[in-house]
Parts: structure tokens; C-alpha cells; sequence
């Protein structure tokens, strides 16, 4: 589509996503591309698994970064309020430090254990059980540290996901560029209620471009990060991201668009190769596709249809 995105909040292509690539099992023109039920499986469940897999990790950074450097460094076990979260308000959020933390050198482990009962629900109506257990190391916008996400039966909605979620900042050292992260998934796995499955190993570096206000955040996935796994069918792909991956926050506010507004990824599955392009940067929901050199504007809504 065409321009920018959010924050440590939504991040990776939110749930929308998994309706947005399932949409484009509809988009077959014979006299354009063909793009084949085969096709839209394979985009969707890389959309799927990034959906669900940005959605954990977003709850984890969400966490961390709601919290002090006193906290962080403190000495004492204690259960931290996240009343104003939209993610978090129903949680149980418990802080354990590591012994010989301090404020200059955190380190510790956060337990996040939502209701059994799948009661706690954001503001969308999505519902998130189970348990997300945080190791991090390190003052949190200094190069090098790190944050190691895993999960215990942990739920969104009525998926179940597993794997280990490590980001890492990598921003250089003695510059004034923008924060960066590296974020490695291992292991990750979507279980759905049929009991079929999606995989993913992933390898992004994500750019937070702040701004004085939160609200015109950019985040920005940069070009030769990739991705591999499976889709419900048991079909590989792999994704890579050839042209910087823009995501807005002030877009998402005013138009709803949660998609990235500019960049290309490329898929390859079934030794077919799709590319799906966003556009220059434009708050909308045009994403372009081509399938062997043949190309076709498609509108994205929202609900998925």
C-alpha cells in the first residue's frame, strides 16, 4: 500500500493481516495473474504466523517497556499494574530480578499469566490465556540487550502458540539513528482448533522511528530480513523482504490501515514466486501482486472481504 505504522504496541501485521491474505484466495484474474488456491494458502499462512507470532511478541515488549529502570533493577519480587493497557489490564504481571541487578545492569524475569477463562480481552474483543515468561538482560535501549520471550500454554484466542521470541538491540553504537532491534523466532507454531498447524523461523531487524508524538511512530521492518515454515496444508515457503516494510501508526489511527503503507515482500512456495507490493507510502489499503511478471491492484478492507 502507499506510507507508515505502530508501535512496541501492534507491530508486525496484526490480526487484520490474517483476513487481508485470506481475501487474496479471491483475487484471481485470468486475463492478469493466476493466482491459485495453492497461492493464497501460502500467502496467508505466512500472514498467519507473522499475525499471531507479532502479536506475543508485542504483548512481551508492551510488558517491558512499561516498566522503570528501578523496576527493572530493583531487588525485590513484586506484581507491577498495567491498568491502562489495553493488552495487559487483566493480567497478573510479576517482576523477579535477578540477584545481583541494578539499575545500570537489569536483569530478571517477567511472568505474565492471563485468566484461564480467556476473560481478558483487548479493546478488538480478543481474548489471551495461559502464560508468557520474559527473560531480559540489560537497560533496555542499550545496545546489546536482549529479551527472550517462551510460552506455557498460552492462548490467543482459541490458538495456541509456542516457540522462543528473542529481540535483541543492535542500534549502533554512538550514533543517533533510531533504535533497532534484531527479532529471531525459534520454533514458532500456531496451533489451530482443527489441530492444524502453522511454523515459522524468522530473522527481522526492526527499525522504531519515535517521534515527540507516539502517535506519528513509524516502524519499519528493513529489506533482507526472512522468514520460512509451513501453511495449514503442510506447504513450505519462504518469505524475504526486498524493499523496507513501513508500517504507520498515524494511519492506522485515521484510516484504519494496518497493513505496511510502502516496501515488497517476496514468497516463494511451490517453486512459484509471489511478490506483494505496498505501495510509496499512501494511508490505503492497495497492495500490488505479481505472479510471473503479471500484476494486479488489489483494495484490501479491514473485515477481510
Amino acid at each position: 500500500m502507499k506510507t507508515m505504522k505502530n508501535s512496541f504496541g501492534l507491530k508486525s501485521l496484526t490480526y487484520v493481516a490474517i483476513g487481508l491474505f485470506m481475501f487474496l484466495s479471491s483475487c484471481k484474474d485470468n486475463n492478469t495473474i493466476d493466482f491459485t488456491a495453492s497461492d493464497a494458502a501460502n500467502v496467508e499462512g505466512e500472514a498467519t504466523s507473522d499475525a499471531y507470532s507479532g502479536d506475543a511478541l508485542d504483548v512481551s515488549t508492551e510488558a517491558v517497556n512499561g516498566m522503570s529502570a528501578a523496576q527493572l533493577g530493583g531487588r525485590e519480587t513484586e506484581t507491577v499494574p498495567f491498568s491502562t493497557s489495553d493488552k495487559l489490564k487483566c493480567a497478573t504481571v510479576t517482576i523477579t530480578r535477578s540477584p545481583n541487578a541494578t539499575q545500570l545492569t537489569p536483569a530478571g524475569t517477567i511472568t505474565i499469566v492471563f485468566p484461564a477463562d480467556g476473560s481478558c480481552k483487548d479493546g478488538r474483543g480478543i481474548a489471551r490465556r495461559g502464560t508468557i515468561t520474559i527473560t531480559y538482560a540489560g537497560m533496555k535501549f542499550n545496545t546489546g540487550s536482549t529479551i527472550s520471550t517462551t510460552f506455557t500454554e498460552f492462548f490467543i484466542g482459541a490458538v495456541r502458540i509456542e516457540g522462543t521470541h528473542t529481540l535483541t538491540n543492535v542500534t549502533p553504537v554512538g550514533t543517533n539513528q533510531y533504535p533497532r532491534f534484531n527479532i529471531v523466532i525459534a520454533g514458532g507454531k500456531a496451533t489451530f482448533l482443527d489441530g492444524k498447524t502453522v511454523t515459522r523461523e524468522q530473522n527481522f531487524t526492526r527499525e522504531w522511528q519515535r517521534q515527540s508524538d507516539p502517535n506519528l511512530d513509524k516502524w519499519v521492518l528493513l529489506a533482507g530480513g526472512t522468514a520460512a515454515g509451513s501453511n495449514r496444508n503442510g506447504r513450505t515457503y519462504t518469505m524475504s523482504i526486498t524493499k523496507d516494510l513501513v508500517y504507520s501508526r498515524a494511519c492506522q489511527i485515521s484510516n484504519k490501515v494496518f497493513i505496511a503503507v510502502s516496501g515488497e515482500k517476496s514468497f516463494v512456495s511451490d517453486s512459484k514466486s509471489v511478490t506483494i507490493n505496498y505501495g510509496e507510502g499512501a494511508c490505503d489499503n492497495i497492495v500490488t501482486i505479481t505472479i510471473n511478471g503479471k500484476s494486479k491492484d488489489v483494495t484490501i478492507n479491514g473485515d477481510g472481504n
